[in-house]
């Protein structure tokens, strides 16, 4: 679970470092109002969070987890 969690952690940071440096309106954005990008930031951080949350107990829940942990990975003998 905490593989999960700092996967994507990774990925979140990964691609608002994408946002702010690809385009100068969002840098600019964020250097005019500080506040409203830290709450879209941490908000946006805890819908994906909780997204992954909602797919981790449903493999759960149906047993797919199960199913799949017992495919054998082709690349190892």
């Amino acid at each position: 679970m905490f593989k999960i969690i700092i996967i994507y952690e990774l990925i979140f940071v990964l691609f608002w470092n994408l946002l702010y440096l690809s385009n100068s309106s969002v840098e600019n954005w964020f250097q005019e109002k500080f506040l409203t990008a830290i709450f879209t930031f941490l908000s946006t951080m805890a819908l994906g969070l909780t997204m992954v949350y909602v797919i981790y107990y449903s493999f759960q829940i149906t047993g797919l987890s199960k199913f799949l942990s017992k495919i054998k990975d082709p690349r190892k003998n």
